[in-house]
């Protein structure tokens, strides 16, 4: 029988006693009975799981689910909504990132996010690609340009743009945008990169092209996608997890989720009975 590594860490929670995370090192992010509130509503309800490290998790459910909070959360987007508030642990790198002293610039170089809606810079190509880079305080030039080439390859779209990287990027297609979005991303070293619909705006071609990047950023990087499409799920998924009010009702190898759920509440959204 194999048996999985695992590392250990010692942290010290807010009552200053230590506190030993367990966590397997196919592991990115242990997820343990996390719920996130806006004001008095309780959004997400006692989600635990782990998300896979270097596999695609899909979170899929109907509209008004808590897939999007629950996927924002991951890099502490949702501190931006006033009346906000979390409960529970989501422990990255031996770490509660809900802790107060988490550096969300460093947790959100760490965990990059895509967003439904492309949402280049006004700026050229070059710019955008860099600019991670400078905030991070490089300034070498011949540095930069080759982070730039290498996100751009990486993202699929140096022989698309090599020859017009002082264009303006909103001057791209809606699918080169969002490629453009995810290069820049990837610029900073990303550990982990979550996708918010990333195609809900594309067109089917566009959308291929983008789930086939993903796919193979998965080989690199730990990819999580919150997505109204069952059949992208379905495609391009190795995990994927059924939310329904708030809840999470089963989470479970993708292949198993679609062809023999273990919830009557999955089977129905599954096969289009309800949502």
């Amino acid at each position: 029988m194999q048996v999985k590594t695992t590392h250990r860490n010692k942290v010290k929670n807010d009552a200053n006693q230590e506190k030993e995370y367990d966590i397997p090192s196919d592991v990115t992010a242990r997820v343990s009975d996390f719920n996130f509130y806006y004001g008095d509503l309780r959004a997400v309800k006692d989600v635990s799981l782990d998300i896979k490290k270097n596999k695609i998790t899909a979170l899929i459910g109907p509209s008004g689910c808590g897939k999007s909070t629950f996927l924002r959360s991951f890099n502490r987007m949702n501190d931006e909504i006033p009346g906000f508030k979390y409960e529970g642990e989501i422990i990255i790198d031996n770490r509660n990132i809900l802790d107060k002293k988490t550096d969300l610039i460093k947790l959100r170089s760490k965990i990059g996010m895509v967003f439904q809606k492309p949402t280049p810079f006004p700026q050229t190509i070059r710019k955008n690609i860099a600019y991670g880079s400078k905030i991070r305080g490089i300034r070498n030039k011949q540095q930069l340009n080759k982070i730039v080439e290498f996100s751009l390859k990486r993202a699929g779209l140096w022989g698309e743009v090599n020859d017009r990287l002082d264009d303006l990027a909103t001057q791209l297609s809606g699918g080169q945008q969002q490629r453009i979005c995810i290069a820049r991303t990837l610029s900073v070293w990303p550990e982990m990169i979550l996708f918010d619909e990333p195609c809900a705006s594309l067109d089917p071609i566009s959308t291929n092209v983008i789930e086939d990047l993903l796919v193979d950023l998965a080989k690199d990087y730990t990819v999580v996608i919150a997505t109204h499409s069952m059949h992208q799920a379905a495609r391009i998924s190795n995990m994927t997890a059924f939310m329904y009010m708030g809840e999470l009702i089963e989470y479970d190898n993708t292949k198993k989720i679609f062809e023999k759920p273990a919830q009557k509440l999955t089977e129905d959204y599954i096969t289009g009975r309800f949502g």
